[in-house]
């Protein structure tokens, strides 16, 4: 194996045991993220568009909705808002027409409640904040923006700028302020720190890239981000525009795994695994602690006590054991790490099989997309893309048309089902509904069909907006908002556009004779549960032993009351002399009174109470 195969890292170690790893390095593997919006304050950001809205509040509002979901979804990620062009100043170096507004960290109310009241007005921007009238110096605005990043005592693992603006051509005719800005930008890069414009339209006036920002925006990207920051993006004239480019670059992509890929003894290259698809879950709950100014999480802790002497457990006291021939093996936990272990993770190639032998139908869950991870062995690029075509020429599972490849180059990770998971569902045949019944129902599926087609993305899941709804009314001390249930039916649109089929098809429905082997699914669960209720009452009466009618029931409970066993039951007892809570209630009901409750002491003390008068 050429040295090229070897992890990069693995190199450097190598090389000095001591080696210290850079920023880069030490953070690559850490989830959290940190965004730092800054936002343009100049006079043309003050001023509506054409529809009304306000590019700064705009802005204002973009950050305040990524500070909800932070707060709801990733409440570990940092988020920071830096305003560039206002009157006044707050900022570690006193630059001018800089104002920091929130430091770099985790968001909570008291930021989002701030936000809210710029948004509201509640908040006078001129009395706080105030415009410079174009007066600022972008250059300086990086250089803050560096500042606050490397402020931050917490470790992250991606560091991104969010820069909302619709001046195209900042320091028109100044050379020096140009060429210091476009330094500045290089410099947040070199520190790792990605710029994310967001351009937004003035009146009459389309935001030009390529004025300034194409040149100050080139970057190298990496390849979870190769298609983000394209300069040839659309600007934002509306707020749902806007909020929808945020909202798409808010969550970083993240790889699900990182693993080696194994073709062959000694002869591996590495790969990145990313989740397509996933079914978005409520978190996980939390206790917290709401007594006092502020909610706090409750910190839970578990400890283990000996039932026999009432003391602590260590964890080092704690074994773990396997009855195995009566007797119990024990381990230590070690040893039960260790039986799950099979070896460090990866992915090993064990064979190839043709396109036709694995059909589409038996995936039991969701594909994985894997991609070559350059960053831990070099050559892994070259490497996939070999494995790739070569199964491509071979017909391997790979899906292209006459223009090319239809998905990115990659693997679709398919988990496959084990033999007992196949079963045969037995579907029913021998009933062809008519061709009159076929037409009508036909007719009712062109009336309700969609034209632009169904599109799972316009349909949120209502319980989940809820509970996100109740999350933040409490987390801001807001009154329970509504929802938007967009999956509930439109049933008057539908009674509109197919009334009359819908009654048409139930008249033809109606007027078709079935076989005398078919029946009805009402008329078949009907059936159904009616013989599954005359079991259970079977079952009920085989149970008990008392006789059905009045009179014998009634001699045979006084029976029992005479021989003092109206109440007794045990090993000891005969079965026949039970009397039953059954048969108890069936009595009073045939005597015209009413059951006391369902405790059988009850019911007893009332019959004795019947009998002794």
């Amino acid at each position: 194996m050429s040295s090229s195969w070897k992890s990069r890292y693995e190199d450097a170690l190598d090389e000095d045991d001591d080696a210290i790893l850079t920023d880069a390095q030490e953070t690559q593997w850490s989830s959290r993220d940190s965004i730092l919006f800054v936002i343009d304050c100049s006079p043309a950001m003050l001023q509506p568009t054409e529809d009304g809205e306000i590019p700064f509040y705009m802005a204002v509002k973009c950050a305040m909705t990524v500070q909800l979901n932070k707060i709801i979804s990733s409440d570990s990620d940092l988020v920071g808002i830096l305003l560039y062009g206002t009157e006044k100043s707050k900022n570690a170096n006193n630059f001018e027409n800089i104002y920091v507004l929130q430091d770099l960290e985790a968001p909570d109310v008291h930021k989002i409640q701030q936000l809210e009241a710029i948004d509201d007005k509640t908040i006078n921007f001129e009395e706080e904040f105030g415009t410079s009238n174009g007066k600022y110096t972008l250059g300086e605005v990086f250089w803050t923006a560096t500042n606050l990043f490397g402020s931050s005592a917490q470790r992250v693992g991606s560091k991104r700028l969010f820069f909302f603006t619709n001046e195209d051509d900042p320091h028109l005719g100044d050379v020096s302020l140009r060429s210091a800005s476009r330094v500045r930008a290089k410099d947040l890069q070199d520190f790792g720190i990605k710029i994310e414009l967001y351009d937004m339209d003035k009146p009459n006036e389309t935001f030009d890239r390529s004025q300034f920002y194409k040149d100050l925006l080139l970057k190298e990207y990496d390849e979870d981000d190769s298609d983000e920051g394209s300069p040839s993006e659309g600007t934002a004239a509306k707020f749902g525009e806007l909020l929808q480019r945020v909202q798409r670059k808010e969550v970083k992509k993240r790889a699900l795994f990182n693993i080696p890929f194994k073709l062959a003894p000694g002869l591996e290259f590495g790969v990145k695994g990313y989740n397509l698809v996933m079914s978005q879950k409520k978190g996980l709950h939390r206790n917290v602690h709401t007594l006092g100014e502020s909610v706090r999480e409750v910190d839970t802790v578990t400890s283990w006590i000996c039932a026999d002497t009432a003391q602590f457990i260590m964890p080092a006291d704690l074994k773990y054991f396997w009855e195995f021939g009566g007797q119990k093996v024990i381990f230590t936990k070690e040893e039960v790490t260790a039986m799950k272990t099979f070896g460090p993770p990866g992915l090993c190639l064990i064979g190839f099989k043709p396109r036709a032998a694995i059909p589409l139908n038996l995936n039991i869950g969701h594909s994985i997309f894997l991609y070559p991870d350059e960053s831990s062995y070099e050559g892994s690029t070259r490497a996939f893309s070999s494995l790739l075509k070569a199964m491509v020429e071979k017909d391997r599972f790979e899906v292209v048309n006459t223009s090319g490849q239809e998905q990115p180059p990659g693997f679709q990770l398919m988990p496959l089902p084990w033999a007992d998971d196949l079963r045969s569902m037995p579907i029913q045949t021998e009933f062809a509904p008519p061709t009159e019944l076929i037409d009508a129902a036909k007719a009712i599926i062109s009336k309700l069909n969609m034209k632009k087609g169904f599109r799972p993305d316009n349909y949120e899941n209502p319980t989940l907006q809820k509970h996100y709804k109740v999350l933040q009314a409490t987390a801001l001390n807001q009154r329970d908002l509504d929802i938007d249930d967009k999956t509930l039916p439109k049933t008057k649109q539908m009674s509109d556009r197919a009334g009359d089929y819908i009654r048409q098809f139930k008249e033809v429905a109606g007027a078709v004779e079935l076989p005398e082997d078919v029946a009805p699914a009402s008329q078949t669960s009907n059936k159904r549960s009616s013989q599954s209720q005359s079991q259970s009452q079977s079952s009920k009466r085989a149970k008990s032993s008392q006789p059905v009618d009045g009179a014998s029931l009634s001699d045979d409970l006084r029976s029992k009351y005479n021989d003092g066993q109206l109440n007794k039951a045990g090993a000891a007892v005969p079965l026949s002399s039970i009397a039953t809570i059954a048969a108890l209630k069936d009595f009073l009901s045939s005597v015209n009174l009413k059951p006391n409750g369902a405790r059988k002491a009850d019911l007893v003390s009332q019959v004795e109470e019947y009998f002794a008068e």
